[in-house]
């Protein structure tokens, strides 16, 4: 199959619930229709109940949600809209302490913008298609974006916003959003063939976030590890104890070694 034309170019936003899915089925059937719920809420107050009216392609995820809409209001959804929808989550939150503190709604988002083949009207395909709208969800997965929910403090920060490399340079960088380029940290990403830069937004950051910064190194290193291999006559070796002189390693070495 050929085209001859490029496709529209389309803003897409993906959210997705952090441990969704080790919730009994009766809580994750609440939780799937607070999904739809917030992110409606949150439109409506940042001013763009338009966005969320005239979605293109809307889908849920059962874990998440997702929708199309014209990159114009980028600029508004970058420097309003995850500000409210992290309000809305908090307030929900609330909601769900009140009926059992092991119920949590936290999500991830990620913003992108590109060319998408979107359904035909009255066909049965069910999403759209394009190398953006592949983007857009892995970057939900990748190691950084987890991490902000992992680092934070689950009774406070409740969004971790992950931005395409497209969203920074046009919006932020391009200077037609409020929300300053300064505050929103750049984080090298490999998620499967995958690479690249987010940019990492966190509306109330809190815990280890404000302590330590947002230092993913160490997450980095763990899934970079998962994918590359040691590099040839590379060794990798433990020693677990105390050691006291030199020591030669060899494979693993567990107790106490002495020199001599």
């Amino acid at each position: 199959m050929t085209f001859d034309e490029l496709p529209p170019y389309r803003a897409l936003l993906v959210v997705d619930t952090k441990g969704f899915g080790g919730n009994p089925a009766a809580t994750q059937a609440v939780l799937s229709a607070a999904i739809p719920d917030v992110l409606s809420q949150a439109f409506a107050r940042a001013g763009l109940r338009e966005v969320w009216e005239t979605a293109l392609f809307p889908h849920g995820t059962g874990d998440g949600y997702g929708l199309g809409f014209d990159p114009r209001f980028l600029p508004a959804v970058v420097s309003r809209f995850f500000d409210e929808l992290e309000s809305v989550l908090a307030e929900r939150d609330a909601r769900l302490r009140s009926a059992a503190r092991s119920v949590r709604l936290r999500m991830r988002a990620s913003l992108n913008v590109g060319p998408i083949l979107e359904p035909e009207p009255g066909t049965t395909a069910a999403a759209a298609i394009g190398s953006a709208v592949i983007t857009t969800h892995r970057l939900l997965d990748a190691a950084p974006v987890r991490a902000v929910l992992e680092r934070s403090d689950p009774d406070q920060t409740f969004l971790a916003v992950a931005l395409s490399q497209r969203i920074f340079e046009d919006v932020l960088a391009g200077g037609y959003a409020d929300l300053p380029a300064s505050k929103v940290v750049p984080a090298d990403v490999r998620v499967k063939e995958q690479r690249g830069t987010v940019y990492l937004y966190i509306p109330n950051p809190s815990g280890d976030l404000l302590r330590h910064g947002a230092g993913f190194e160490e997450e980095l290193a763990a899934a970079r590890a998962k994918i590359e291999p040691p590099a040839p006559g590379s060794t990798t070796n433990t020693i677990n104890g105390t050691v006291r002189g030199t020591a030669f390693q060899i494979g693993q070495v567990h107790g106490d070694l002495r020199h001599g």
